[in-house]
């Protein structure tokens, strides 16, 4: 075995321990089966009942199914119905969907079945697998919007969004539904926006008449609740606000970084168009989970295995510190090879320019 070979099984080997040991606490000591559910279920169960589906007094509930609503008010006339059915049927249902979601989304990565077990464990899948989280239906949207079927193992086929023989129809829902339901992750919205401008209009006008006829049943009121909820949520001393940057940095200047990358989505290059925009939405995110380093994993594909698999154990650390030193680490390797291989790219461009004597 070389010495690459052995350094590889030994990083591994403490990924593998660091999720199991982090997969038993989100399955055995505090389980989250289907609590992601249950938090939109019951606001919209309020609803029915004429209560306020947006509580100010859940930021101070403990970690679980009392946590707060943040979702959009036309969410709840879409849940209504499963509020008649089994919660247990809806868990299974929803944990069922999340699984096909995320082996979905990881074969399209080309990641081999043979690795998908660990893969899946790794806290981020596992999470919004086990937890029935929505957000692994939207990084299914995001990777079949970038990526085509094929490739070789752990090198995922890229789609030219811009010139792709998808319809319209086909990358702007895609493109849309990731910011119509996490409203602070409008990134690959924008790309499109940029390159193929008439598909994002068109599923921008979709949610549009979506919220339009919405508010013929949820009223305004709902909206303003809403919005003072995010503004709750956003407060830096909740406990469990997640670990996204701007919590973390003066005020003011968390919402500049964030706008700084919705902007520089504007610019990102065709080529590697999902490791770029995904590095950006988790930089520049709002509100950010263990879940949303979903979003990390096509830049992970792009760099050296070594560099991935040290910055996934430190995910799988289950820490902010782990969580922000994995982060870093993949958008460092990721910037400083698109870095060598553009000034590669150039030199050969010029050589190629220069005439033989």
């Amino acid at each position: 075995m070389t010495p690459r070979r052995l350094l590889l099984a030994a990083l591994v080997a403490i990924l593998a321990i660091l999720t199991v040991k982090a997969l038993i606490g989100t399955v055995l000591i505090a389980p989250r089966f289907g609590v992601d559910v249950e938090i939109p279920l019951s606001a919209a169960e309020r609803w029915l009942a004429g209560q306020p589906p947006y509580i100010a007094s859940a930021f101070t509930s403990a970690p679980g199914a009392t946590q707060p609503f943040l979702y959009p008010p036309y969410v709840l006339p879409l849940l209504a119905p499963l509020t008649s059915v089994s919660r247990f049927v809806v868990y299974v249902v929803a944990f069922g969907l999340m699984l096909v979601a995320a082996i979905l989304a990881a074969r399209r990565l080309a990641i081999p079945w043979l690795w998908l077990p660990i893969v899946l464990a790794w806290p981020p899948f596992a999470e919004a697998i086990f937890g029935a989280n929505v957000q692994m239906l939207l990084f299914a949207a995001f990777v079949f919007l970038f990526y085509r079927p094929g490739g070789q193992d752990w090198q995922p086929a890229e789609r030219d969004v811009v010139n792709s023989r998808e319809s319209g129809a086909l990358v702007s829902g895609l493109a849309t539904a990731v910011g119509a339901i996490k409203v602070s992750q409008p990134h690959p919205w924008i790309f499109v926006l940029r390159h193929r401008p008439r598909a994002a209009v068109a599923g921008a006008l979709i949610v549009i008449a979506v919220v339009a006829a919405s508010l013929l049943v949820t009223g305004t009121g709902l909206w303003l609740d809403w919005i003072a909820q995010l503004r709750l949520a956003a407060d830096p001393t909740w406990d469990l606000g997640g670990f996204a940057l701007p919590r973390f940095l003066p005020a003011g200047v968390g919402l500049v970084l964030a706008a700084a990358c919705l902007v520089a989505v504007w610019f990102v290059p065709r080529r590697y168009a999902a490791a770029w925009i995904g590095i950006l939405s988790v930089v520049g995110s709002l509100s950010l989970h263990i879940f949303g380093l979903l979003f990390l994993v096509p830049a992970m594909l792009a760099i050296r295995r070594e560099v991935a698999i040290v910055a996934a154990i430190c995910i799988a650390t289950y820490s902010y510190q782990g969580a922000w030193a994995g982060i870093a680490l993949v958008a460092a390797a990721f910037v400083l090879d698109a870095y060598m291989k553009s000034g590669s790219a150039q030199s050969a461009a010029v050589n190629a320019a220069i005439p033989d004597n």
